[in-house]
């Protein structure tokens, strides 16, 4: 079993439980929570995230970063195909490291101090895209009926002409994200737009959106519970490529399991024809 970690899981106690129990229970590092493993203080940061699963080197899995990953996911969904090889052999020495940087080994200490600079520097540039996205789901808002909104309020079953709408604009999200990727050139073959990476992270970012309207909209969240609540829908998306999700996040779960209905339910690959 391979499940992605939540930096909300690092010092859990079930993550304990969960690596302790079996050999085969591995968890499963994207590089957002490589990050936020360094937000804040980053020595300590880094030493209370890595405190639990140092003890089990051997069942942990980091992944290359997600640029990497929009273009192998238009090629393969082997999850082992999007396995950085390297960083996850180098992982119990990664971890020996972090100890000799507390211990006060200037170097590693300074490795690790920049480190914990640069993740800060990239969530401030989440914070000016969640303004965006913020904006753009205010303008959603107001293009849906009264009974559209009604239902979405009520949580209650979609009715047909809304499914539509949501899966259209989840296409639309997607194609824009692609036309927007530095490394994508085309759009790619319809038959590979289902398993790709930014076509998932548009579910679950669409389906988040879908709680906000229904909760009042963005206008009522702050922006930096936006930012972070964008930021998990990477994780969500990660998710539905392994077993599952470790995080204590009620909204991250629900969305995940959305997340697997949309896809499985509502994008579901027609079989070829001769």
């Amino acid at each position: 079993m391979k499940k992605i970690i939540d930096a909300n899981f690092f010092q859990d106690i079930e993550l304990k439980q969960y690596l302790g129990s079996s050999k085969e229970h591995f968890v499963v590092f994207c590089d957002y929570a490589c990050m936020e493993a360094y937000k804040g203080n980053s020595l300590k940061s880094i030493s209370k995230s890595i405190e639990i699963v140092s003890n089990f080197p051997d069942q942990v899995i980091v992944l290359k970063g997600t640029r990497d990953l929009v273009s192998l996911t238009l090629k393969s969904v082997n999850p082992a195909q999007l396995e950085d090889l390297d960083q996850t052999k180098g992982f119990r020495d990664f971890c020996f490291g972090v100890h000799l940087a507390l211990s006060g080994n200037e170097q590693l200490k300074a490795q690790i101090i920049e480190k914990g600079i640069e993740a800060s520097t990239r969530f401030d540039t989440f914070k000016n895209d969640a303004a965006k996205v913020a904006k753009g789901i205010a303008e959603l808002r107001k293009s849906f009926t009264p009974e559209h909104l009604r239902v979405l309020r009520k949580r209650k079953i979609y009715p047909a002409d809304l499914l539509g709408r949501i899966k259209r604009e989840i296409l639309e999200i997607t194609a824009l994200l692609f036309s927007r990727h530095p490394d994508i050139y085309q759009m790619p073959q319809a038959g590979k737009v289902r398993d790709s990476y930014l076509f998932r992270f548009a579910v679950s970012t669409y389906i988040l959106a879908l709680k906000w309207i229904s909760d009042g909209g963005p206008a009522t969240v702050k922006l930096d519970k936006l930012r972070n609540d964008i930021v998990d829908m990477n994780y969500v998306a990660y998710a539905t490529y392994f077993d599952g999700l470790l995080s204590r996040d009620k909204k991250m779960n629900e969305i995940y399991q959305e997340t697997c209905f949309v896809l499985e339910n509502m994008f579901v690959l027609q079989p070829n024809r001769t």
